[in-house]
């Protein structure tokens, strides 16, 4: 979600320098493929919306702990504050949960995920698959063509220290497009909890991110509420 997920990144790039590089051009094909259809009966998740001031705070292992902050919504993404403080870093989410990239307190993108890593393609259900292929540019580095695969494999109980949540459990992999043998496939699971409308629980590498707690903003009194149940089709 918020950064490989939203809802994380805790890996933030150096700020830019006062002889700015370029960033480089490339742009992926998006959406590949994905499922259209549940099979009959199967309970669906739908996408859901953030409110500007909902906050997330994760744990990385035993020592990192950032808070997340939904600042702002613009017309086709939300605007995350990462708590780096005025001037700091702001992660870009789509309104999809899709990942963007990040920007500096300036308002200038340093890390671009173009067109987006689609990290979630609604509604979810368990066995739903999807890919998509995107390009990842940074400032003065190299653009790197990925390509992404989802699955969702379950519907797990978890417990992370913010609570006991249903969670579904999906698994992304990545890699280079045209690496051949040279680049190997890395993997990565999410729990992502319908009642949060986040992750719960990262699996990166070998280490784990969780959620410690979350406080969702209270809806504008003439915002009618968009909580809904699980749909059975």
């Amino acid at each position: 979600m918020l950064r490989a997920c939203v809802v994380a990144s805790f890996v933030l790039f150096a700020a830019c320098q006062s002889s700015k590089p370029m960033m480089p051009e490339g742009e992926g094909r998006g959406v590949l493929a994905a499922d259209a259809n549940p099979p009959a009966g199967a309970p669906t998740w739908p996408q859901p919306e953030w409110r500007v001031g909902d906050r997330f705070v994760l744990q990385r292992g035993d020592l990192a702990r950032a808070t997340f902050v939904v600042a702002g919504r613009l017309p086709d993404c939300y605007v995350i504050d990462s708590g780096s403080g005025p001037g700091g870093i702001s992660l870009r989410r789509g309104l999809d949960l899709s990942n963007l990239g990040d920007h500096a307190g300036n308002g200038e993108p340093f890390h671009l995920l173009t067109p987006a890593d689609v990290r979630y393609h609604w509604p979810l259900w368990v066995g739903k698959r999807w890919s998509c292929e995107f390009v990842d540019r940074a400032l003065g580095g190299v653009a790197m063509r990925m390509e992404a695969s989802y699955v969702v494999e379950a519907l797990d109980t978890v417990t992370v220290p913010a609570g006991t949540f249903e969670a579904l459990r999906i698994v992304r992999r990545v890699r280079f497009v045209g690496a051949g043998e040279q680049y190997l496939t890395r993997a990565q699971i999410v729990w992502y909890a319908p009642s949060v409308g986040s992750e719960v629980r990262q699996l990166i590498d070998d280490t784990l991110v969780e959620l410690v707690s979350f406080e969702k903003a209270p809806p504008a009194a003439n915002e009618p509420s968009t909580e809904r149940e699980p749909a059975a089709r």
